[in-house]
């Protein structure tokens, strides 16, 4: 049986960023976009946290906290405004890589260099198949410095050593956004990791997008509801209609899954279960679902107003795709998940097969 209640310590922290999210965050989504980040303020208070480090080690400068905690201050933060989170949570969806580097001291390089706010690091799949070497986006401040490359089951830190060219991103505004070729940096360290450990690289960068994702996914969902409950059409409010409220009613229970899956993954991590990966990767499958459900229903339901700058349903539709491109998209997890499927037991059928061998003693 899963127990899916926080510990009071948990509770406290996401009830701090609920504060800090609902009092500074969300009063300054627009401004925050055009200044391209998040206010000093904001940040400072997330330093103190620090929102970094709470899912880092202690024996790597972290404090240890585990997964279950990050993704709840996550989605939590995500709740007010997730544009600036790509910046301002380092090492954020990097931390499978660091935890995986077989050199911890160029490890714990990487992790002090983001946690001191001095250096930027990203993460990226390689496509086996057909060896895309362009990293397509990344945070534009700090500066980058390091890009974890996942493919297939090597790992490799790249220094950048070249320049990098400032983009317009189309989600994410409040972090900036950059480009950069490989052939623009050196490599720092090449391994090669076990299976399962080269997918809970990836799962951990996959469950920060999810618990990003679910937190937007909650807003926009809340939102909706709220507009559609006021607003009145044809003698009654547009979401008392039947086919509104079956499709808010199915956003709300994709969303409310997808929480539950993405504390499930993260409590996996933390008990260092051996599918931890996996189940991560299931979890953003099924949050990359549910947070387009929620969003996109959002857009139909304000109808014109779904697609300006009055509302912020086109701000967290934005950033619900972008999300859903992470850590090399649907493709990447699709074949991740293939490839381990039938090594995962069940826990539940496990149990009931148990229970079978038993009756027919």
């Amino acid at each position: 049986m899963r127990d899916f209640a926080l510990a009071p310590e948990v509770e406290e922290l996401r009830a701090a960023a609920e504060r800090l999210g609902r009092a500074e965050l969300l009063p300054q989504v627009r401004d925050s976009e055009a200044a391209g980040r998040w206010p000093d303020a904001v940040l400072n208070v997330l330093d103190g946290f620090p929102l970094g480090g709470l899912d880092v080690p202690e024996d790597l400068g972290g404090v240890g906290a585990g997964a279950l905690t990050k993704v709840v201050i996550l989605e939590t933060l995500a709740h007010a405004d997730a544009g600036g989170l790509p910046a301002a949570d380092r090492p954020g969806a990097t931390v499978g890589a660091v935890l995986a580097c077989p050199d911890r001291e160029l490890a714990a390089r990487v992790v002090s260099d983001g946690l001191a706010g001095t250096a930027q690091a990203a993460f990226t799949v390689v496509d086996v198949d057909n060896g895309s070497w362009t990293l397509d986006w990344a945070p534009g401040w700090p500066e980058l410095r390091w890009i974890w490359v996942s493919e297939g089951d090597g790992l490799r830190l790249h220094e950048v050593t070249g320049t990098v060219e400032p983009v317009t991103v189309l989600a994410f505004q409040a972090s900036g956004g950059l480009t950069v070729h490989f052939r623009e940096t050196a490599v720092r360290g090449a391994w090669h990791l076990d299976p399962h450990t080269a997918l809970d690289v990836r799962g951990r960068a996959r469950l920060w997008g999810a618990a990003v994702a679910v937190g937007i996914a909650q807003a926009a969902l809340e939102e909706t509801i709220e507009y559609a409950t006021d607003r009145v059409v044809f003698g009654k409010p547009v979401a008392h209609h039947q086919g509104n409220a079956f499709d808010l009613a199915y956003a709300g229970s994709r969303v409310h899954a997808a929480r539950l899956m993405v504390r499930d993954a993260a409590a996996a991590f933390d008990r260092s279960e051996p599918h931890a990966g996996f189940w991560a990767t299931q979890a953003w499958l099924e949050t990359r679902e549910a947070a387009f459900v929620a969003t996109n229903v959002g857009i139909q339901l304000l109808g014109g107003h779904g697609f300006i700058v009055d509302h912020l349903a086109e701000k967290r539709f934005r950033e619900a795709r972008m999300l859903g491109m992470a850590a090399g998209g649907l493709d990447s997890a699709d074949l991740d998940v293939a490839a381990h499927v039938l090594e995962v037991p069940d826990s539940l059928l496990a149990g009931l097969g148990a229970q079978h061998r038993s009756e027919q003693k």
